[in-house]
């Protein structure tokens, strides 16, 4: 740069710098809230919303429009909408001033927010009870508020109900009763009690209705007497059958003892699998299992086991005809005679009615 050395130089130099002054004009829309929150009860907050203009290099008077024909009060530069005057689910509020012929704008857009609506909601409560049950009656009650539960003394005497399991020992039970709060009545409704959990030692004071009782392994009773095992089969033991002590199998579904299921000692081979047949524990057979061996008109002889019997001097009946054979030597004994034939089927002896 070359030193100054002219008049012109120092004059431009020595000369105060002239510019005009920034003149960039700007409209504001400030707004106190951006949503109305409803609740579920309909009631929204804030109650209502403000718009306030804000001028930049200008001056002037602004104004205010909002869509879906909402409804604006208006004082100076600022604007309210109140929820009442809100139409629709969002409204756009809109600022407009002219200067020097040019339009300025400015805008702000707020919505409606709703709350869900609050369901009904499940509660448990629980009491112990050294009580053998707790009463059905009544089968619900109902209780203000969500905090709420069964009074004391409910559906027993004693019982404290409780929104958690109390600690409880032996000879104690844990009943539970089912709740649901229902938020526009603000109440609990609270079900019959049932029973939740129990200590014990032993079973034997529980008397329960089971319905189908699934078992993996054998019931029975403490002297073993009888039992059911896993196969659905009733076995009955020590029991007597044709005179020797063994087990019985009762066959599922079949009308009486299923032959084929004895264990031990086995019926006769006419007996029929599934059949009844006599069998009796104190060593007597009853009128009607008798009826049961009659073959014809006569006893089968092989139902009769008298292995273990010395003499039928005991036994006394109306026989009818009694023969040693069918046919060739042998004795008969008839009601009133007796015959003797030999081999030949010849009668040689008759005593008693000769006519017969």
């Amino acid at each position: 740069m070359s030193a100054i050395v002219g008049e012109r130089d120092r004059l431009i130099m020595n000369t105060v710098p002239r510019f005009a002054p920034a003149n960039d004009r700007v409209l504001l829309l400030a707004a106190t809230a951006q949503a109305f929150k409803v609740a579920a009860t309909t009631i929204a907050a804030p109650a209502s919303i403000d718009f306030t203009a804000g001028l930049v290099n200008m001056q002037g008077q602004v104004a205010f429009s909002a869509s879906n024909a909402s409804v604006l009060t208006r004082v100076g530069n600022m604007a309210t909408l109140a929820y009442a005057g809100m139409v629709g689910d969002s409204v756009t509020v809109t600022a407009t001033i002219v200067v020097d012929g040019l339009t300025y704008t400015a805008s702000q857009t707020v919505s409606k927010i709703f709350d869900g609506v609050t369901g009904n909601s499940m509660r448990v409560c629980y009491s112990k009870t050294s009580l053998l049950s707790l009463a059905s009656a009544p089968a619900t009650i109902s209780t203000q508020g969500d905090a709420s539960f069964p009074p004391i003394n409910t559906w027993g005497a004693g019982t404290v109900w409780e929104g958690s399991p109390q600690a409880f020992g032996a000879g104690e039970s844990l009943y539970r009763s089912d709740g649901i709060f229902n938020p526009a009545s603000g109440t609990t409704q609270w079900t019959a009690p049932y029973l939740n959990a129990l200590k014990v030692g032993s079973l034997e004071a529980v008397n329960t209705k089971t319905g189908n009782l699934l078992v993996t392994g054998t019931v029975s009773d403490a002297a073993g007497n009888w039992s059911v095992n896993a196969a659905g089969q009733a076995v009955m033991k020590a029991v007597t059958i044709y005179g020797a002590n063994d087990s019985v199998i009762l066959a599922a579904g079949a009308s009486g003892i299923d032959y084929s299921k004895v264990i031990g000692a086995k019926p006769p081979s006419n007996a029929t699998a599934g059949a009844t047949f006599g069998v009796n524990i104190g060593g007597q057979m009853s009128r009607a299992t008798i009826g049961t061996y009659i073959q014809g008109a006569a006893i089968d002889l092989a139902l009769i086991n008298i292995a273990s019997i010395s003499s039928l001097s005991a036994m006394s009946a109306v026989i009818g005809t009694l023969r040693t054979a069918t046919w060739g030597a042998r004795t008969e004994i008839w009601d009133n005679v007796i015959k003797v034939y030999d081999g030949n089927n010849m009668l040689r002896v008759q005593i008693g009615d000769l006519t017969r």
